[in-house]
């Protein structure tokens, strides 16, 4: 039965915009213990960062080359160049406190995929990204566990 609530923690991290932030608490309602949810959620959520490093740019200049939704290429390319040199100073850094900060909007998919569009290597991608996403848990585990049980102690009494 754990086994199961883990697997299903698991797969939710991986959804975008919920991704590890939402897969915890998720998890911790469930009855999966902190710790079990965290290891879950982070690897779902990892897993989607290994497919994203690869496969971004190539993807990215692929619909570039092919004129491929286009308005979309084209306001990745005004972002790009207008943030090109700051993200030249501070690169996977400035990956890992974007996907480090646990607020919607910022997470492995975006943090990937903004990485990806600058180019940046398959694996800075994936230690920025990791690294942010452990972080990132860590904060939602500590606060989640601390809000489940608390919603437990007051409601299951």
């Amino acid at each position: 039965m754990l086994v199961r609530r883990f697997i299903y923690t698991f797969l939710v991290s991986m959804i975008p915009a919920i991704e590890i932030k939402g897969a915890i608490p998720f998890g911790i309602a469930l009855g999966v213990p902190a710790p079990a949810a965290f290891a879950a959620a982070l690897c779902g959520s990892s897993l989607v960062a290994c497919f994203l490093a690869f496969f971004t740019h190539w993807f990215y200049e692929a619909c570039r080359r092919r004129h491929l939704f286009p308005h979309f290429t084209g306001w990745m390319g005004k972002i790009t160049a207008k943030h090109q040199d700051s993200f030249q100073r501070f690169g996977p850094l400035a990956i890992f406190a974007y996907v480090a900060v646990p607020v919607p909007g910022t997470g492995t998919w975006t943090g990937a995929i903004i990485a990806g569009v600058f180019n940046l290597k398959p694996k800075s991608i994936l230690l920025s990204v990791f690294c942010g996403n452990v972080v990132s848990g860590l904060i939602v585990t500590l606060v989640g566990n601390g809000l489940v049980g608390m919603a437990k102690s007051i409601f299951i009494q």
